[in-house]
């Protein structure tokens, strides 16, 4: 557990946990944005075969409520969706599955999201529009304000992925998402490559991987503080020798 912000991130090793992830996951995929159809989970959690193959991560304000969540699906013989939905082509330095999670199922409640406009990730409004952000038109007192905040709960509960992966020895990360998700990570030091051709998997959605070396490479050179940031709490044993 590690604190970022006004916020706390954990892994949800509970079920109580684990069902208020669920929970905020009908939120945002059913009811708010349509990609899961309610009707499907009477119980009002949303769930599906991969949960009992991830590890799950949860951002806690400080009420100790969920506003956050994302997953790290493991190697298991029901594979990973992103190569269920599309024939991955351009993965050149996969390893074996062992080694490879998937990060899916990114949320953020819409309580924190900083504009009305942004979508289940909160991200929208650090990219350009033409990347599929909100509109980037500010006056200069928005923009001066607007620089020096980061997305807190996304970069939180991917140093959570970050931490968990150098702990089970995964090297290399999938992700099937929209390509706004992709640029904004882009943004923030995380690199991926697209690894095949889109495909309509709740909407129009892309696959990518990418590598932690790759990331921890360009973020030295690009993203320093975001480096330490990853860093900082995790096992000296782990860090990367550059």
């Amino acid at each position: 557990m590690f604190r970022y912000g006004n916020f706390q991130f954990m892994q949800a090793d509970s079920e109580d946990l684990k069902k208020e992830i669920f929970r905020l996951r009908y939120e945002v995929y059913a009811l708010e944005f349509g990609f899961e159809n309610p009707d499907d989970f009477p119980d009002k959690f949303e769930k599906d075969k991969y949960d009992q193959h991830s590890v799950h991560f949860a951002a806690l304000n400080e009420e100790d409520d969920v506003i956050g969540t994302v997953r790290m699906i493991l190697d298991s013989p029901k594979g990973f969706p992103v190569e269920h939905a599309s024939r991955i082509t351009g993965f050149h330095d996969k390893p074996e599955p062992r080694f490879i999670t998937e990060v899916s199922r990114l949320a953020v409640s819409k309580k924190l999201r900083r504009r009305p406009e942004d979508g289940m990730y909160g991200v929208e409004s650090y990219i350009p529009q033409s990347q599929g952000g909100v509109s980037d038109v500010k006056t200069k007192d928005q923009a001066f304000k607007e620089k020096r905040q980061k997305p807190v709960i996304t970069l939180g509960l991917y140093k959570g992925v970050y931490l968990k992966c150098k702990e089970m020895g995964l090297s290399h990360m999938y992700m099937i998402t929209e390509a706004k998700l992709f640029h904004a990570l882009y943004k923030f030091g995380f690199v991926f490559s697209q690894v095949g051709d889109p495909v309509e998997y709740h909407g129009k959605r892309i696959p990518y991987a990418t590598s932690w070396e790759r990331i921890e490479k360009h973020m030295k050179e690009h993203h320093p503080d975001l480096l330490d940031f990853l860093l900082l709490g995790l096992d000296k044993k782990y860090h990367p020798k550059f």
